[in-house]
């Protein structure tokens, strides 16, 4: 079973600030977060950083706290009220990242209030130091988190130290990089949405990488006219699942990633639930209704999102303009709504059946269809590289501090690249920290759903 906690930058940032605000003594506050099981494993996910007052602190020294029954009662009555689960964190300002004997007698007393008065949660502790964090969950056993993941500008992991040896494959990227972020892609469970122009060079990089895990997402089969642009295909290959074929060639690659595939679309609900267990996501589709609900997993479980997007202006057989763009999703930055990517207007259309739509277009209520898009492989391998780069710096910051940007574009025609980091709407969802982190729910997402009947 998978375990882990996750955070925003800003949620660590606050958090750090409440357990260190006295030096030399520890410190403590409470996370409420939402929840994630699934068959794979458990994950909480920070929504609310809750302080501990001052006066209810009972015991407050260098080795060790304690604190009192009323503010333990009060987090309790909270989570039960929001249907969260509680995380107490606390510090260790000397410097040691680990649960000490009195940790585990403190939580001997803590954790069976919690589940006695918050049941049927998955509940945790933290322990941090000013460099390091260590994790618990309760499920309803203690047993180590496997990984805390901080996102935000930049995306990091803790976990405990594992010197596993690094392949021979990866030493030029260890040249670069360093043995520790080598561990980190080997670590790391990244989904792909569309196997298509941009997800297929997308998934071929990142194995070769060494991303431990990619899990694959796409319900359409191979045309012959996507033979053009989509690594690993054949002209053979016409008519097969495009994750089947992304599966072999990846594999055939040998060098140890795990590949998993789900060979339907994200609308459908039982597929996008396994999206709840990625630590990252590269949205790699042109559709509007899978990319809003990628905004939506995004916010609620605070997991990253790379979106991306080509598009090739032709007439006549003239290329007029090549853009590509790749488009960071999290709560508290702008999502594809407010920068005006996508509208409620063509989910619409896009969600209606042929007939309707076509009866939609003769009533003038939607668009004429158009004729397919043009697609050229350099271009969807730019921006799918423009992509890797992207997360490659949130892993690693080798753009350097300065880069905050959320989104960059791509004027291939013009050989141009542009950043921008604008605020999300005030109305927007991306922006309502009452769904921050919330995780599962009933429906999920709280999305209506398309029921399929035979």
């Amino acid at each position: 079973m998978d375990t882990k906690i996750v955070l925003l930058e800003s949620q660590l940032a606050e958090l750090h600030e409440l357990l260190f605000d006295r030096p030399g003594v520890e410190g403590a506050a409470f996370l409420l977060c939402g929840e994630s099981q699934s068959e794979r494993g458990v994950k909480l996910i920070a929504h609310a950083i809750v302080p501990v007052a001052e006066e209810n602190f009972l015991r407050r020294e260098a080795d060790g706290l304690s604190i009192s029954s009323a503010a333990l009662t009060r987090i309790a009555k909270l989570a039960k009220y929001e249907g969260l689960s509680v995380v107490f964190a606390h510090s260790h300002p000397e410097g040691f990242a680990d649960f000490s004997d009195q940790d585990d007698q403190e939580e001997e007393r803590l954790l069976p209030f919690l589940q006695a008065r918050v049941p049927d949660r998955v509940h945790g502790t933290l322990v941090l130091t000013e460099s390091d964090i260590r994790g618990r969950l309760y499920v309803p056993h203690r047993i180590s988190s496997d990984s805390i993941l901080v996102v935000g500008q930049r995306f990091r992991m803790w976990s405990p130290t594992q010197r596993n040896p690094i392949a021979p494959f990866f030493d030029r990227q260890v040249r670069a990089f360093g043995n520790d972020i080598q561990r980190l892609f080997a670590k790391l469970h990244i989904g792909i949405v569309g196997l298509g122009g941009t997800g297929s060079p997308v998934a071929e990089q990142l194995c070769r990488l060494g991303v431990g895990r990619l899990s694959l997402f796409d319900g359409d089969r191979l045309d012959i006219t996507n033979v053009n642009r989509v690594y690993g295909s054949t002209t053979a290959d016409a008519g097969i699942l495009k994750v089947d074929i992304a599966k072999r060639h990846l594999e055939n690659i040998g060098l140890g990633t795990v590949i998993e595939v789900f060979p339907k679309h994200i609308t459908e609900v039982d597929t996008a639930l396994a999206l709840r267990d990625c630590d990252i996501i590269l949205g790699c589709t042109d559709k509007e209704i899978p990319r809003a609900i990628l905004i939506q997993l995004s916010v609620r479980y605070s997991i990253p999102v790379l979106d991306l997007g080509v598009l090739i202006a032709s007439e006549g057989g003239k290329v007029l303009g090549v853009h590509g763009r790749v488009t960071t999703l999290l709560a508290g930055e702008a999502c594809l709504f407010c920068r005006g990517r996508i509208s409620p207007e063509a989910i619409r259309i896009e969600g209606l059946s042929d007939a309707d739509r076509e009866r939609q277009i003769r009533d003038g209520y939607a668009p004429e269809l158009q004729e397919p898009a043009p697609a050229v492989i350099a271009f969807t391998s730019a921006t799918a590289s423009a992509a890797v780069s992207e997360l490659l710096h949130r892993l690693t910051g080798f753009m350097g501090n300065d880069r905050q940007s959320s989104e960059v574009l791509l004027a291939l025609d013009r050989s141009r690249v542009r950043t921008n980091r604008i605020e999300p709407r005030e109305n927007c969802l991306c922006s309502d920290q009452s769904i921050w982190g919330r995780g599962d729910a009933k429906p999920y997402l709280d999305m209506v759903w398309t029921t399929r009947t035979n």
